[in-house]
């Protein structure tokens, strides 16, 4: 995920990205169609050959595929879980990117990513913490894009999230944590029922001691509350 800075308006932050990311200097067509499918709670790629399940409760919000950047092929699919007046509770944002064949970039997870070995021992590589929602965002970016779909479908965010980024890498059997496919997840919560603030459990985006007794909960909330399968 490219234009993954900020991690905020209840999404995210940067950590172990790509190696290259020089501007593009052509445009290169990339298909606006989905090539995932949805059914319910699950999100089927044909190509890819991965399932992801979310919570039965989530509600679809919609989905984009785009040119990232001009260096990448993104699509993303954001369900949600809402209150009666459509403030997000918990957002669930899949994404599959993958460099475009016009380049040789490739992403690196190894640095500053924590590697956990989820749903059936994939090496999948976390970053977590609590956010604002209020920073800006890059125009053509990833984030933009799920604010899109957010706005289309009537949905609202937090003023503050805890969010946790899982990313597997579809072509790294090694599990090295470095390619050029990526699947990511990104699991977002309202901060509020916690009764804490970012400015409490983080300084300058570091987090505080504040914010360990938390931490392994969400970890745990945002690694169960979805799956990954191959077939």
């Amino acid at each position: 995920m490219i234009g993954w800075m900020a991690m905020a308006a209840a999404i995210l932050a940067q950590a172990g990205r790509a190696e290259q990311q020089p501007l593009p200097e052509t445009v290169v067509a990339v298909s606006p169609v989905p090539m995932a499918a949805v059914s319910g709670n699950v999100i089927t790629h044909p190509v890819e050959k991965i399932r992801i399940r979310v919570p039965e409760k989530a509600i679809y919000a919609g989905a984009e595929r785009f040119n990232l950047y001009g260096v990448a092929d993104a699509e993303i699919h954001v369900f949600v879980e809402a209150d009666a007046a459509k403030k997000m509770q918990r957002l669930y944002w899949v994404q599959f990117e993958s460099y475009l064949p016009s380049n040789d970039h490739r992403y690196n997870y190894a640095e500053g990513n924590t590697r956990f070995d989820l749903w059936g021992g994939t090496p999948t590589w976390l970053v977590w913490g609590p956010r604002l929602s209020s920073a800006p965002y890059r125009a053509g970016g990833d984030r933009e894009s799920v604010m899109r779909i957010l706005s289309r479908a009537g949905y609202t965010i937090p003023p503050e999230v805890l969010n946790v980024r899982m990313v597997q890498m579809l072509d790294d059997p090694a599990g090295t944590g470095r390619g050029r496919r990526e699947l990511m997840i990104i699991y977002s919560e309202d901060l509020a029922p916690s009764g804490k603030t970012v400015a409490e459990l983080a300084v300058d985006g570091k987090v505080n001691e504040a914010f360990k007794p938390l931490e392994r909960p969400l970890i745990d909330r945002a690694t169960t509350s979805v799956s990954v399968e191959r077939f």
